[in-house]
């Protein structure tokens, strides 16, 4: 069975600030410093892992962000200025929203974005991602505009959410860039999945795929969790939106604070330092030790998930990056200064190749649901591979493939040792030290391929 060895790292609350959970009253946004090293760093792990490896990350914007920075730089220049609106009011974490009900909290002019590319151009983190070879190292996708939560949004703030997060996007080039997902969004605090209203807006505005978090069994596919969840009216309030399946790691973001005029920028708790994950992880999830021991718990973890074929992200946020202030991390027996996303996927990814020299992969957001999507179908179509084999010489001569039916919707991985002596004009391939995958479009007979050396058994 063919099987991509996925690592995507998801990072939210790019262009915001963040609230820092220790030192208490302190925040933290990305620098263009940061960034750079990033940008070298991921080179360097991709050189580092096995052949046929593709690693980034995947970043999901918040727009207002930017024009907050550009206000606090340069006046007037930003019109308007940032979205601001009243408090939120809390609610239950799967709380369900009747439809039609809320209240509107976004201002109701302007109707459409209305910021300037001299108001964008104020902020320097928005002048690194305009650089086609910055922002093509990595991926990117929306976050919405604010980050306001979803859970008792009206379809109007949600819309607006998306639909001037999409023109802020736009108008800075990210939509340009040759990984970014214009079908997804990652739900602010993964709020707004038992909103009707807002998931009719997400479609509305041309947003399928959504991020979840595994931490909350609701929002677990409950018949296969290597399926995404569809939601549906009974249970999400609006059917047809995709919920990707995310990891949630040690490396902390969700203490909620209580909601502030400041929130519309920052939202929740995070941390830029190992000090700060360290005292989170015990304070709330019963952690002890240093930054080493939550680190190897980190590593025997999530190297369970890889090698157990999940391919689900792994959620990360803006402050997750504080490179300049960072210390040294050991690895291995190797000190180097790391950001916190940097120490995690060392750690993970030294201990998966430590193992085997199988590929690492990352997808963007919308490949990645097309992933999870595609899964499910084949799953369904119960593919089966029977084989042909020589009871004198002791070998197996060929492999058959069958489904339900001999149909399917998408295409059947079938991989086979050395090669065959007809691919039957089906597309193939070969990833680093992967045997040969070919991808069969059933379509109503069982297809056999004969291998060109027989296998002994």
């Amino acid at each position: 069975m063919h099987v991509i060895r996925l690592i995507i790292s998801i990072v939210d609350d790019m262009f915001l600030i963040s609230d820092i959970y220790r030192p208490a009253g302190r925040t933290y946004r990305i620098t263009t410093a940061d960034m750079d090293q990033h940008k070298t760093w991921t080179a360097d792990i991709q050189r580092r892992l096995p052949a046929g490896s593709k690693y980034f990350l995947d970043i999901g914007h918040n727009g207002n962000g930017n024009i907050e920075a550009g206000a606090d730089l340069g006046g007037n220049q930003c019109g308007i200025g940032p979205i601001e609106y009243d408090e939120q009011i809390d609610t239950p974490l799967e709380f369900k929203k009747p439809l039609g009900t809320g209240k509107n909290l976004w201002p109701s002019t302007p109707t459409t974005y209305p910021y300037t590319t001299t108001c964008t151009n104020l902020d320097p983190l928005k002048v690194w991602f305009a650089k086609a070879a910055n922002r093509d190292v990595f991926a990117h996708v929306s976050h919405t505009f604010t980050h306001e939560d979803q859970n008792n949004a009206t379809y109007f703030d949600v819309s607006r959410e998306l639909s001037w997060n999409q023109a802020w996007l736009k108008q800075v080039g990210i939509a340009a860039g040759n990984k970014f997902s214009p079908n997804g969004i990652i739900p602010p605090a993964i709020t707004g999945m038992h909103n009707g209203d807002a998931i009719k807006a997400w479609l509305d505005n041309g947003i399928k795929y959504v991020v979840g978090d595994n931490t909350r069994p609701v929002l677990m596919n409950k018949e296969n969790e290597f399926w995404p969840l569809i939601s549906t009216v009974a249970d999400n309030g609006y059917a047809g939106a995709t919920i990707v399946p995310r990891w949630a790691t040690n490396i902390y973001y969700n203490v909620c604070t209580p909601f502030s005029r400041l929130q519309v920028i920052t939202n929740t708790v995070k941390c830029d330092l190992p000090a700060c994950t360290v005292q989170e992880w015990i304070d709330t999830s019963a952690g002890s030790g240093d930054w080493n021991a939550l680190l190897a718990l980190e590593k025997n973890t999530n190297t369970r998930h890889l090698f157990g074929l999940h391919h689900d992200p792994y959620m990360f946020h803006q402050a997750n990056l504080n490179y300049v202030t960072a210390g040294m991390t050991t690895i291995n027996g190797v000190s180097k200064k790391l950001s916190l996303i940097q120490a995690w996927a060392e750690t993970v990814t030294q201990e998966f190749t430590r193992l085997v020299s199988w590929p690492l992969i990352s997808l963007k957001h919308d490949d990645t649901a097309l992933d999870f999507i595609n899964r499910m179908a084949r799953d369904k179509c119960a593919p089966q591979l029977s084989y042909t084999t020589n009871p004198t010489a002791k070998t197996i001569t060929a492999v058959t493939l069958t489904t339900t039916g001999n149909t399917c919707s998408v295409k059947i991985p079938v991989t086979v040792p050395g090669t065959v002596t007809s691919t039957q004009g089906f597309t193939t391939e070969k990833v680093g030290s992967d045997p040969l995958t070919i991808w069969v479009q059933m379509s109503g007979s069982p297809v056999s391929f004969t291998l060109s050396t027989p296998v002994a058994y």
